[in-house]
């Protein structure tokens, strides 16, 4: 036996208090009435020298309450050897609630167990399984927290999406045998469309095992495509129940202040962002202004400040020339995450090779909602090797140290011996 919180083992010396109470404790005198005291012998009265302990039951009774009220609060542990698990499955969600493939695990032995491939490995639940909270499995992290499985053998059977491999390969003290099922299905799914005061642009991603890409459309809307009542998305005629999130874009609004020095940046700048405009079939609107002049109180999506003089504090993406003869690099990011410098003056060579309207595009983040929803529809796989974890044989027994708490059995015992105390305490009385 082991106790979580030993500490609180001193409240024993608590037992001292029944004892001495008890030993203190005085006898009530019995009172008899007589008619005469003529006929009492007389006697030498006498005095114990001694004091004798009176009312054992009570006594240890208060003294069996005070050691479990002690012994709860030390939380004691019982320990025992516990034979692991002779083998482990662990599913991925998806593969969980589909009934066909979860009709091979009916006859388990009462040694094998099967786990769900989630953050924790909770234990197979139907309704766990079926929820729809499930996020795109992190597989290395999670083969990291397979080191705690007191289990001999581990089997995972996965899609083995690739987005699930994030950071570096991590090492575990159980030889997992991943298992990745082949999916030969190839999707095309619209994802979003973006409506201009021109036109709508439909990105439709592609996916299949090897390969995910996003293409894109200029529709019209009307007999293959419609806007739903509420004009927040399109339907698609041939299925009523297809709905595809339609956004409006307004025109992406630049403000670009110079001095006279940096006119000839200025000019590379805006042939830049017109040939973003273009790309993106969209409306960029810059508006010029010399950093002498007074600027109206006014946040754009960008604003670009091609001054030695200090930019003014802005709310939004800001892009700011700041020479740097260190940065081997056209455009760097700043000190957070909507501040970029650009380190030295724009050339026709730099303006290529630091791939100025690239880098731009980058800053205006355009298709945020779009990188998002493709993220979400990438199936593409990896192979069994490429989910091999480093196994380290830590050669441990094939038995594990087992922790019962034995606290919701020290309650129950401690109310027992409290009504009894009480029963006991009032037959005494009487």
């Amino acid at each position: 036996m082991s106790f979580a919180q030993s500490l609180y083992l001193w409240a024993l010396l608590g037992l001292l208090v029944p004892i001495a109470i008890h030993l203190w404790s005085k006898k009530e005198a019995k009172t008899i009435k007589i008619g005469s005291v003529q006929l009492l012998s007389e006697s030498k009265s006498r005095q114990s020298s001694s004091v004798q302990l009176n009312e054992w039951w009570l006594l240890l009774l208060r003294m069996a309450i005070i050691s479990l009220i002690t012994l709860v609060m030390a939380k004691p542990q019982w320990k025992s050897n516990v034979n692991n698990s002779k083998l482990t499955y662990i599913i991925e969600p998806d593969l969980a609630r589909n009934e066909n493939f979860m009709a091979r695990f009916t006859d388990l032995q009462a040694d094998q167990e099967i786990r769900l491939l989630q953050s924790g490995l909770p234990e197979n639940d139907i309704e766990y399984a079926n929820s729809q909270d499930f996020r795109s499995a992190d597989y290395w992290s999670l083969a990291s927290e397979m080191n705690a499985l007191q289990t001999d053998s581990i089997i995972v059977f996965t899609h083995g999406y690739a987005k699930g491999l994030k950071g570096a390969r991590p090492e575990t003290n159980h030889d997992i045998n991943w298992i990745v099922l082949d999916s030969a299905q190839n999707l095309e799914k619209p994802l979003l469309g973006y409506q201009t005061e021109r036109n709508v642009t439909l990105f439709t991603a592609k996916n299949s095992p090897l390969i995910s890409k996003i293409t894109k459309k200029t529709i019209e809307i009307g007999d293959a495509y419609q806007l739903t009542s509420n004009g927040d998305s399109l339907q698609v005629s041939s299925s009523s129940s297809v709905k595809i999130p339609l956004i409006q874009q307004n025109a992406l609004e630049v403000t670009l202040v110079h001095t006279d020095s940096l006119s000839t940046d200025k000019r590379y700048i805006e042939a830049a962002l017109a040939a973003l405009s273009t790309y993106l079939n969209r409306e960029i609107k810059v508006e010029s202004f010399l950093d002498s002049e007074l600027l109206e109180n006014k946040e754009a999506d960008l604003m670009i400040w091609l001054s030695t003089k200090p930019a003014p504090v802005s709310a939004r993406k800001t892009l700011v020339f700041k020479n740097d003869s260190i940065s081997n690099t056209l455009i760097i990011k700043g000190e957070d995450d909507d501040t970029f410098y650009i380190t030295e003056k724009i050339t026709t060579e730099n303006a290529l090779t630091g791939r100025l309207t690239e880098s731009l595009l980058s800053i205006l983040d355009v298709d945020e909602e779009l990188r998002e929803l493709q993220s979400n529809a990438d199936i593409r796989t990896v192979t069994e090797a490429d989910l091999k974890t480093n196994f380290i044989d830590n050669k441990e027994s094939k038995t594990h140290q087992a922790r019962w708490n034995l606290n919701p059995y020290l309650w129950i015992v401690l109310l027992v011996l409290l009504i009894v105390e009480r029963f006991v305490a009032y037959k005494r009385k009487q």
